[in-house]
Protein backbone atom coordinates (compact mmCIF):
# COMPACT_ATOMS: atom_id res chain seq x y z
CA UNK A 1 0.00 0.00 0.00
CA UNK A 2 1.46 3.62 -0.84
CA UNK A 3 0.87 6.52 1.98
CA UNK A 4 2.02 9.77 1.17
CA UNK A 5 4.40 12.32 3.34
CA UNK A 6 1.17 14.30 3.88
CA UNK A 7 -0.71 11.20 5.74
CA UNK A 8 -3.16 10.58 2.71
CA UNK A 9 -3.09 7.14 1.48
CA UNK A 10 -2.68 3.67 3.81
CA UNK A 11 -0.02 2.10 5.48
CA UNK A 12 0.39 -1.24 5.35
CA UNK A 13 1.57 -1.73 8.75
CA UNK A 14 -1.45 -0.03 10.36
CA UNK A 15 -3.70 -1.96 8.25
CA UNK A 16 -1.90 -5.19 9.76
CA UNK A 17 -1.75 -3.87 13.14
CA UNK A 18 -5.70 -3.16 13.04
CA UNK A 19 -6.95 -6.54 12.51
CA UNK A 20 -7.56 -8.11 16.02
CA UNK A 21 -10.17 -10.54 16.69
CA UNK A 22 -11.58 -12.11 20.37
CA UNK A 23 -9.31 -15.46 19.00
CA UNK A 24 -5.93 -13.78 17.17
CA UNK A 25 -4.67 -11.74 20.59
CA UNK A 26 -2.57 -8.54 19.06
CA UNK A 27 -3.32 -10.04 15.22
CA UNK A 28 -0.80 -9.39 13.57
CA UNK A 29 1.32 -6.56 15.38
CA UNK A 30 4.77 -7.03 14.42
CA UNK A 31 4.73 -8.77 11.07
CA UNK A 32 5.87 -5.96 9.24
CA UNK A 33 8.51 -5.50 11.30
CA UNK A 34 9.18 -9.53 10.35
CA UNK A 35 8.90 -8.98 6.57
CA UNK A 36 10.86 -5.97 6.01
CA UNK A 37 13.41 -6.81 8.24
CA UNK A 38 13.87 -10.55 8.31
CA UNK A 39 15.24 -11.25 4.61
CA UNK A 40 14.36 -15.58 5.18
CA UNK A 41 10.71 -14.66 5.81
CA UNK A 42 10.55 -12.30 3.11
CA UNK A 43 11.82 -14.43 0.17
CA UNK A 44 9.50 -17.14 1.96
CA UNK A 45 6.84 -15.22 1.05
CA UNK A 46 8.02 -13.81 -2.56
CA UNK A 47 8.46 -17.40 -3.26
CA UNK A 48 4.88 -18.61 -2.06
CA UNK A 49 3.33 -15.98 -4.43
CA UNK A 50 5.88 -16.04 -7.68
CA UNK A 51 5.09 -20.25 -7.26
CA UNK A 52 1.13 -20.00 -7.64
CA UNK A 53 1.95 -17.34 -10.37
CA UNK A 54 4.18 -19.44 -12.20
CA UNK A 55 1.35 -22.75 -11.97
CA UNK A 56 -1.24 -20.28 -13.14
CA UNK A 57 1.10 -19.10 -16.23
CA UNK A 58 1.26 -22.82 -16.70
CA UNK A 59 -2.34 -23.12 -17.11
CA UNK A 60 -3.60 -20.23 -19.07
CA UNK A 61 -0.58 -20.67 -21.66
CA UNK A 62 -2.35 -23.35 -23.03
CA UNK A 63 -6.22 -21.86 -22.57
CA UNK A 64 -5.39 -18.29 -23.54
CA UNK A 65 -2.09 -18.79 -25.63
CA UNK A 66 -0.45 -15.35 -26.14
CA UNK A 67 0.88 -16.46 -29.31
CA UNK A 68 -0.77 -17.34 -32.56
CA UNK A 69 1.42 -20.19 -33.53
CA UNK A 70 2.12 -21.69 -30.19
CA UNK A 71 -0.99 -23.64 -30.24
CA UNK A 72 -0.47 -25.63 -33.24
CA UNK A 73 3.01 -26.34 -31.87
CA UNK A 74 2.04 -29.16 -29.63
CA UNK A 75 5.12 -29.99 -28.04
CA UNK A 76 6.11 -27.00 -26.85
CA UNK A 77 3.13 -25.87 -25.86
CA UNK A 78 3.22 -29.63 -23.84
CA UNK A 79 6.55 -28.46 -22.58
CA UNK A 80 5.93 -25.12 -21.55
CA UNK A 81 3.32 -26.71 -19.52
CA UNK A 82 5.12 -28.86 -17.66
CA UNK A 83 8.22 -26.34 -17.46
CA UNK A 84 5.94 -24.02 -15.67
CA UNK A 85 4.97 -26.62 -13.02
CA UNK A 86 8.18 -27.48 -12.16
CA UNK A 87 9.25 -24.12 -11.79
CA UNK A 88 6.32 -23.27 -9.74
CA UNK A 89 6.71 -26.51 -7.73
CA UNK A 90 10.09 -25.80 -6.85
CA UNK A 91 9.31 -22.55 -5.79
CA UNK A 92 7.14 -22.79 -3.49
CA UNK A 93 9.02 -25.61 -1.55
CA UNK A 94 12.00 -23.00 -1.93
CA UNK A 95 9.02 -21.13 -0.06
CA UNK A 96 8.50 -23.86 2.70
CA UNK A 97 12.21 -24.25 2.78
CA UNK A 98 12.97 -20.25 3.84
CA UNK A 99 9.88 -20.36 6.11
CA UNK A 100 11.46 -23.47 8.32
CA UNK A 101 14.87 -21.34 8.08
CA UNK A 102 13.10 -18.34 9.61
CA UNK A 103 11.52 -20.06 12.13
CA UNK A 104 14.76 -21.35 13.25
CA UNK A 105 17.22 -18.73 12.89
CA UNK A 106 15.50 -15.72 12.87
CA UNK A 107 12.04 -16.09 15.19
CA UNK A 108 12.59 -14.94 18.57
CA UNK A 109 9.35 -15.94 20.99
CA UNK A 110 10.30 -14.22 24.00
CA UNK A 111 9.72 -10.60 21.84
CA UNK A 112 6.98 -11.92 20.40
CA UNK A 113 3.70 -12.76 22.53
CA UNK A 114 0.30 -13.22 22.05
CA UNK A 115 0.17 -12.55 18.88
CA UNK A 116 -1.30 -14.24 16.00
CA UNK A 117 1.58 -16.18 15.41
CA UNK A 118 2.89 -17.09 19.05
CA UNK A 119 -0.89 -18.15 18.98
CA UNK A 120 -0.41 -20.35 16.48
CA UNK A 121 2.57 -21.72 17.33
CA UNK A 122 1.49 -22.71 20.70
CA UNK A 123 -1.52 -24.56 19.60
CA UNK A 124 0.51 -25.97 16.63
CA UNK A 125 -0.01 -29.96 18.02
CA UNK A 126 -4.07 -29.56 17.62
CA UNK A 127 -3.62 -27.91 14.49
CA UNK A 128 -2.06 -30.75 13.30
CA UNK A 129 -3.55 -33.45 14.18
CA UNK A 130 -6.50 -31.80 12.56
CA UNK A 131 -4.61 -31.42 9.55
CA UNK A 132 -3.19 -34.94 9.63
CA UNK A 133 -7.15 -35.81 9.80
CA UNK A 134 -7.96 -33.41 6.73
CA UNK A 135 -5.46 -35.15 4.63
CA UNK A 136 -6.52 -38.38 5.34
CA UNK A 137 -10.34 -37.56 4.16
CA UNK A 138 -9.04 -35.81 1.51
CA UNK A 139 -6.98 -38.99 0.39
CA UNK A 140 -9.58 -41.50 0.58
CA UNK A 141 -12.05 -39.74 -0.97
CA UNK A 142 -9.84 -38.68 -3.92
CA UNK A 143 -8.24 -42.13 -4.50
CA UNK A 144 -11.82 -43.62 -3.84
CA UNK A 145 -13.58 -42.50 -6.63
CA UNK A 146 -11.12 -43.87 -9.09
CA UNK A 147 -11.08 -47.49 -6.99
CA UNK A 148 -15.23 -46.83 -7.37
CA UNK A 149 -14.67 -46.47 -10.97
CA UNK A 150 -11.77 -49.01 -11.23
CA UNK A 151 -13.88 -51.78 -9.37
CA UNK A 152 -17.33 -51.09 -11.18
CA UNK A 153 -15.25 -51.45 -14.47
CA UNK A 154 -14.11 -54.89 -13.36
CA UNK A 155 -17.85 -56.05 -12.42
CA UNK A 156 -19.00 -54.52 -15.71
CA UNK A 157 -21.13 -52.44 -14.46
CA UNK A 158 -20.27 -49.14 -16.66
CA UNK A 159 -23.77 -47.65 -15.47
CA UNK A 160 -22.77 -47.20 -12.24
CA UNK A 161 -19.15 -45.59 -13.12
CA UNK A 162 -18.52 -41.87 -12.18
CA UNK A 163 -18.60 -40.39 -15.82
CA UNK A 164 -20.62 -37.94 -18.04
CA UNK A 165 -22.73 -41.15 -19.83
CA UNK A 166 -23.19 -42.53 -16.10
CA UNK A 167 -23.08 -41.05 -12.43
CA UNK A 168 -21.87 -37.53 -13.35
CA UNK A 169 -20.09 -35.22 -11.33
CA UNK A 170 -19.77 -31.89 -13.22
CA UNK A 171 -17.82 -29.00 -12.14
CA UNK A 172 -20.81 -26.77 -11.95
CA UNK A 173 -18.50 -23.45 -10.71
CA UNK A 174 -16.20 -24.25 -13.42
CA UNK A 175 -18.81 -24.39 -16.03
CA UNK A 176 -20.57 -20.91 -14.07
CA UNK A 177 -17.48 -18.93 -14.58
CA UNK A 178 -17.12 -20.16 -18.32
CA UNK A 179 -20.87 -19.14 -19.20
CA UNK A 180 -20.50 -16.06 -17.72
CA UNK A 181 -16.97 -14.84 -19.62
CA UNK A 182 -18.74 -16.12 -22.70
CA UNK A 183 -21.44 -14.08 -21.83
CA UNK A 184 -19.93 -11.24 -20.61
CA UNK A 185 -19.44 -9.04 -24.08
CA UNK A 186 -23.01 -8.97 -25.08
CA UNK A 187 -23.45 -7.34 -21.34
CA UNK A 188 -20.76 -4.73 -20.95
CA UNK A 189 -19.75 -4.27 -24.52
CA UNK A 190 -22.94 -4.92 -26.89
CA UNK A 191 -20.93 -4.09 -30.32
CA UNK A 192 -18.66 -7.17 -29.68
CA UNK A 193 -18.87 -10.03 -32.00
CA UNK A 194 -17.04 -12.88 -30.04
CA UNK A 195 -15.77 -13.59 -26.05
CA UNK A 196 -12.30 -12.83 -25.09
CA UNK A 197 -11.31 -16.59 -25.83
CA UNK A 198 -13.04 -19.56 -27.73
CA UNK A 199 -12.06 -22.19 -24.62
CA UNK A 200 -15.06 -20.22 -22.91
CA UNK A 201 -17.72 -21.35 -25.08
CA UNK A 202 -20.80 -19.80 -26.48
CA UNK A 203 -19.18 -19.59 -29.95
CA UNK A 204 -21.36 -22.30 -31.52
CA UNK A 205 -19.00 -25.11 -31.63
CA UNK A 206 -16.27 -22.54 -33.54
CA UNK A 207 -12.81 -23.37 -33.47
CA UNK A 208 -9.77 -21.76 -35.13
CA UNK A 209 -7.45 -24.26 -37.45
CA UNK A 210 -3.72 -23.01 -38.65
CA UNK A 211 -2.36 -25.11 -41.60
CA UNK A 212 -4.39 -28.09 -40.70
CA UNK A 213 -3.80 -28.16 -36.92
CA UNK A 214 -6.22 -27.36 -34.48
CA UNK A 215 -5.36 -24.02 -32.52
CA UNK A 216 -8.02 -23.15 -30.41
CA UNK A 217 -11.50 -24.23 -29.86
CA UNK A 218 -13.69 -24.58 -26.55
CA UNK A 219 -13.12 -26.76 -23.79
CA UNK A 220 -16.09 -28.37 -22.27
CA UNK A 221 -15.80 -29.31 -19.10
CA UNK A 222 -17.45 -32.14 -17.68
CA UNK A 223 -16.06 -35.58 -14.95
CA UNK A 224 -13.08 -36.29 -15.94
CA UNK A 225 -12.07 -32.29 -15.93
CA UNK A 226 -13.59 -32.55 -12.27
CA UNK A 227 -11.65 -35.72 -11.51
CA UNK A 228 -8.07 -34.31 -12.70
CA UNK A 229 -8.75 -30.68 -11.64
CA UNK A 230 -10.08 -31.55 -8.02
CA UNK A 231 -7.41 -34.45 -7.27
CA UNK A 232 -4.87 -31.94 -8.65
CA UNK A 233 -5.65 -28.94 -6.08
CA UNK A 234 -6.07 -32.16 -3.44
CA UNK A 235 -2.42 -33.20 -3.83
CA UNK A 236 -1.08 -29.30 -3.77
CA UNK A 237 -3.07 -28.43 -1.29
CA UNK A 238 -1.82 -31.75 1.38
CA UNK A 239 1.77 -30.69 0.14
CA UNK A 240 0.99 -27.07 1.05
CA UNK A 241 -0.05 -28.79 4.43
CA UNK A 242 3.07 -31.11 5.15
CA UNK A 243 5.39 -28.18 4.68
CA UNK A 244 3.78 -26.58 6.69
CA UNK A 245 3.51 -28.49 9.27
CA UNK A 246 7.37 -29.46 8.88
CA UNK A 247 7.66 -25.66 9.63
CA UNK A 248 6.04 -25.33 12.70
CA UNK A 249 7.86 -28.55 13.84
CA UNK A 250 10.79 -26.46 13.35
CA UNK A 251 10.20 -24.10 15.50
Amino acid sequence: MYRTNWGIGHGLKYILEAHKGPFTGQGHKGLYEILTTLWHAQLSLNLAMLGSLTIVVAHHMYAMPPYPYLTTDYGTQLSLFTHHMWIGGFLIVGAAAHAAIFMVRDYDPTTRYNDLLDRVLRHRDAIISHLNWARIFLGFHSFGLYIHNDTMSALGRPQDMFSDTAIQLQPVFAQWIQNTHALAPGATAPGATASTSLTWGGGGGDLVAVGGKVALLPIPLGTADFFGTSHSCIYDSCDGIDTSERCSICS
